[in-house]
C-alpha cells in the first residue's frame, strides 16, 4: 500500500512490500522499550542507515550501517517497506532489536549513540517520516509513547524477515 501522508517532503511510503532496487537502508533500531538513535558529526539525531555498497543486499547494508554508526549487532532484522523521495532515491525501511551495543571507536561514523523513550525534538530530518513510520509499524502507541514491547511489533503484511 502506497501512502503519501503530509508533510514527509513528498516521500511516497510503501509498507508491506519491497522495491525492485534500492539506494539505501534505514534501521529502526530498538533496545527493549527504547529507540536507539545516533548523532552524526554534522547533523542531529537519526536512526542508523545509509547507502548500499555495490552488490550489497538489504540485510548486509542494514547490518553494516548499524555497526558503523551505532556499534550495534542486530537481532530480529526484518524489512518492513520502503519510501521513495521526489528525486527517485529509494530507501528500504528495516526494524531490528539491538542484540549488542559496543562502544564507539574510530571506525564508527557517529559521535554518540543514545536510547530514547520517545523521538527527540532535535532530529536530523524534521519531515515527520520517523514518527509516521514508528506509529504505522506499531513501534509507538502514539506520537510520543513507546510500545510495551517494540521488538515484537506485529509484522506488516508482506514483511520480509532477513
Amino acid at each position: 500500500m502506497a501512502v503519501n501522508p503530509p508533510p514527509l517532503n513528498g516521500a511516497i511510503v510503501h509498507l508491506g512490500s519491497l522495491p525492485a532496487s534500492h539506494d539505501s537502508v534505514v534501521v529502526l533500531l530498538v533496545s527493549g522499550r527504547h529507540l536507539v538513535m545516533v548523532r552524526h558529526r554534522d547533523r542531529a539525531w537519526e536512526f542508523p542507515g545509509g547507502h548500499a555498497e555495490p552488490g550489497e543486499d538489504i540485510e548486509a547494508t542494514a547490518r553494516r550501517e548499524a555497526w558503523e554508526e551505532a556499534g550495534a549487532e542486530l537481532a530480529g532484522l526484518r524489512a518492513v517497506g520502503y519510501y521513495v523521495l521526489p528525486n527517485g532515491h529509494t530507501t528500504v525501511v528495516t526494524c531490528a532489536q539491538a542484540a549488542a551495543l559496543h562502544p564507539l571507536t574510530g571506525e564508527h561514523e557517529t559521535m554518540e549513540v543514545r536510547a530514547f523513550d520517545t523521538l527527540p525534538s532535535d532530529l536530523s530530518f524534521t519531515d515527520g517520516l520517523y514518527a509516521y513510520l514508528l506509529t504505522e509499524l506499531g513501534l509507538l502507541n502514539g506520537p510520543d509513547t513507546p510500545r510495551s514491547d517494540p521488538g515484537e511489533a506485529p509484522p506488516a503484511a508482506g514483511t520480509t524477515t532477513l
